[in-house]
């Protein structure tokens, strides 16, 4: 699809198109003279004419030249037409329905779009492959599938869609493509060409602020969603508080709403008419067709429940307006929403946003200190179990120790009773010892003597244990001082985690 589609208009006739294009020659007119003026005037009474026989389902009667629409205002709108100021139209005209003949060229006017150098720049784009093109494709089939213009897969409507969002996103790189964005587009190219359907949806984008929908962090959507909450509970009170009972979020309905300014589900005649007011009066005009769309069913909102409002708030609540469309109009007109409040709301937005990143950038805070602490922790811990593990060694050490000096103890008293035994023979045998031969005399003086030398080293060697068992106590001492030292400061830090 590399091809400019021709318009997709439907409601205009070959006759009523060179009426429009001689409309269009009529300004360049030099309306100073008088009997231009003149030929002005006539000139419009006949074009009015001709567009209203050229459209037989737009006439009451064909002796009666006479329908609701306010020719006399579109035909000088178009006629006079000053592409370097804004249109601002009375609200009572577009209640009253912009002439579906002349609606594409009303929206240009209104969104103030005629650029030639943007309509050259959307031929070059055009030329230009976007990495969103498989995306692009893949999602027309679901754009208004049951729409003759859009239904065929190469038909003239899925071909100018293509084309649009195509140059689109490559005008628009931050944006780049997102669902939601031909239905937008769609309504346009029904009513003009692929060109100025572009530049009206440039305009749309930028002017109206529908782009801040569709950039990566859809800022733009969440303040007109919040907006929308705020207003619903000033409006609908009793229709806020029901649906915050039952857990139905504005982001769940009226995100599309928003997104595709309500081409996703209603029908486009009434989308024309939502546009008529949205281009004329600004984006904040969304909100009254939102508004006026639950006040008109409110009655039936406040006996639904959860899965029953949502399938109601999606699907069905055009369903009061399939008699008489303008009806809606009308209910959005009747609502009054001040800029100022709009304004106000937008402050509050921004303060809450910053807000909440103040909050994110104390928790992130708060998570890195939490993080710090227990790593802390953990190794003052592992310093605990390697503390404990020694402590343990030094303990079994400690009682290995006690064994043994309980077995030289032992010995040492064995040792004691034989010393003993043989120093009451020594001196309860003198007479013995002296009768016997000098030889068995120096035998036992050597062995007392060896026996005394035994039982010095054994002494010796008991002073040594018992120094080593004093300098293990004192170890031992010293190691559950730091136990508890440990164990007040792990507590200390917990606590501190805790608080």
């Amino acid at each position: 699809m590399l091809s400019r589609p021709p318009s997709v208009i439907a409601p205009l006739t070959v006759s009523q198109e060179a009426l429009l294009a001689e409309m269009e020659q009529l300004n360049s007119a030099n309306t100073n003279d008088p009997k231009a003026k003149v030929l002005l005037h006539i000139k419009r009474q006949s074009m009015r004419r001709s567009i209203m026989v050229g459209n037989p389902l737009e006439r009451k009667d064909e002796n009666m030249m006479t329908d609701d629409y306010d020719w006399e205002l579109w035909a000088s709108i178009i006629c006079e037409q000053d592409l370097t100021k804004p249109i601002k139209l009375l609200p009572k005209h577009v209640q009253r329905g912009v002439p579906p003949a002349l609606r594409g060229m009303v929206w240009q006017l209104l969104a103030q779009s005629k650029n030639a150098n943007l309509e050259r720049e959307y031929s070059q784009l055009l030329k230009l492959t976007s990495p969103y093109e498989k995306m692009i494709q893949r999602d027309l089939a679901r754009t208004f599938p049951g729409h003759e213009v859009f239904k065929d897969k190469d038909g003239i409507g899925q071909e100018g869609l293509f084309n649009v969002m195509r140059a689109y996103s490559v005008f628009d790189q931050e944006v780049g493509y997102c669902q939601g964005l031909a239905f937008v587009v769609g309504p346009l190219l029904l009513n003009m060409p692929d060109e100025e359907a572009f530049c009206v949806f440039v305009q749309m984008m930028n002017k109206y602020g529908f782009r801040g929908h569709f950039t990566p962090d859809m800022e733009g959507l969440h303040l007109r969603l919040y907006q929308f909450d705020a207003l619903l509970a000033e409006h609908l009170p009793h229709v806020a508080r029901h649906l915050q009972l039952q857990g139905v979020r504005s982001t769940m309905y009226a995100s599309q709403w928003f997104m595709t300014l309500f081409a996703y589900k209603f029908p486009l005649e009434l989308v024309f008419l939502i546009y008529d007011v949205i281009l004329a009066e600004g984006a904040s005009a969304i909100f009254k067709f939102a508004i006026a769309l639950l006040k008109r069913n409110e009655t039936t909102i406040l006996g639904l429940d959860f899965e029953q409002l949502l399938d109601f708030l999606k699907n069905k609540l055009f369903e009061e307006y399939k008699s008489n469309d303008r009806r809606l109009v009308d209910d959005a007109c009747a609502l009054q929403i001040s800029p100022k409040r709009l304004f106000q709301l937008e402050k509050e937005h921004k303060q809450q946003l910053a807000k909440e990143l103040a909050d994110a950038k104390l928790l992130d805070e708060l998570q890195q200190t939490n993080i710090a602490f227990k790593k802390k922790a953990k190794d003052l811990e592992f310093e605990v179990a390697e503390l404990r593990r020694e402590h343990q060694d030094v303990s079994e050490q400690l009682i290995e120790s006690k064994d043994n000096l309980i077995h030289l103890y032992d010995e040492r008293d064995s040792l004691q009773d034989l010393v003993d035994s043989l120093q009451a023979e020594v001196t309860g045998l003198p007479s013995q010892v002296e009768q016997q031969r000098r030889s068995q005399f120096d035998e036992l003086c050597n062995e007392n003597s060896q026996l005394v030398h035994k039982n010095c080293l054994l002494e010796d060697q008991l002073a040594s244990i018992e120094a080593l068992l004093i300098d293990m106590k004192m170890k031992y001492a010293q190691s559950e001082n730091q136990k508890e030292e440990l164990q007040r400061t792990l507590f200390e830090i917990k606590r501190s985690i805790t608080t």
